[in-house]
């Protein structure tokens, strides 16, 4: 992480704090939107904003079947991940958890973890959403062994990481076989900085027995339109 992220994210952290803690406390959409507020205020904070979040909402809901397991490459400050388990809750209600929703999401800076879980569990869903420490390859095949993560399991998986990375990732839930017909992988910056590869595979359709329909998605932002890629299984 460079020295600019980690001081934006005690920045944060103080912000929260001057705001009012108990604001938040139980409020998960009170603090994401806390933590866009302050992503405004010119910090360049790297989160899944409002206008692209809108976008990832309606096809979850849009799912003919409710969603309860989400996958994320990439936690950050932990906004995305509190946005899902509200989400989750949103959807199945308060006793989401006891119904088996569960979001885990992976990061590699120690430093984000101990944020990002102080944020989740600020928000009232340290029981759904769970933050695992280390590379996101090593943590999804701990879970998948584990049983956390089962076959067919997994009903989305959102990357928002290292460009790079993003193609090994999808394949890596290939691989374990992690995704159902009607499954949802929803990538974030792939027009910019912009994840070439990923995108010419998914929308390809895919190459192995993992097959996709795959659209990309234009939302409105302060810096312009950016690009959202929805890629559907297909074929299991």
């Amino acid at each position: 992480m460079s020295q600019t992220s980690c001081n934006n994210a005690g920045l944060l952290r103080a912000y929260i704090k001057e705001q009012g803690e108990e604001t938040f406390r139980n409020n998960p959409w009170a603090l994401t939107a806390a933590i866009e507020d302050f992503a405004s205020t010119g910090k360049h904070l790297m989160i899944f904003k409002e206008p692209k979040l809108k976008v990832a909402r309606e096809a979850l809901e849009s799912l003919p079947t409710k969603p309860k397991l989400i996958i994320e490459f990439g936690t950050y400050v932990g906004n995305s991940a509190i946005a899902w388990g509200a989400i989750l809750q949103d959807i199945h209600g308060s006793n989401a958890a006891e119904k088996g929703c569960r979001v885990y999401t992976f990061e590699l800076d120690p430093t984000m973890v101990r944020l990002s879980k102080d944020l989740v569990q600020l928000a009232g869903l340290d029981d759904i959403v769970h933050v695992l420490e280390g590379p996101a390859s090593e943590s999804l095949r701990k879970l998948y062994y584990e049983g956390k993560v089962t076959a067919s399991g997994v009903d989305m998986a959102f990357i928002d990481h290292w460009e790079k990375y993003y193609l090994p990732d999808l394949q890596l839930c290939e691989e374990l076989g992690v995704f159902h017909k009607g499954s949802l992988i929803i990538a974030d910056n792939t027009d910019f900085p912009g994840a070439p590869e990923y995108l010419e595979y998914v929308r390809s359709g895919g190459l192995g027995a993992v097959r996709y329909e795959s659209e990309g998605h234009k939302s409105e932002t302060k810096r312009g339109p950016s690009v959202v890629e929805i890629s559907t299984v297909v074929e299991v």
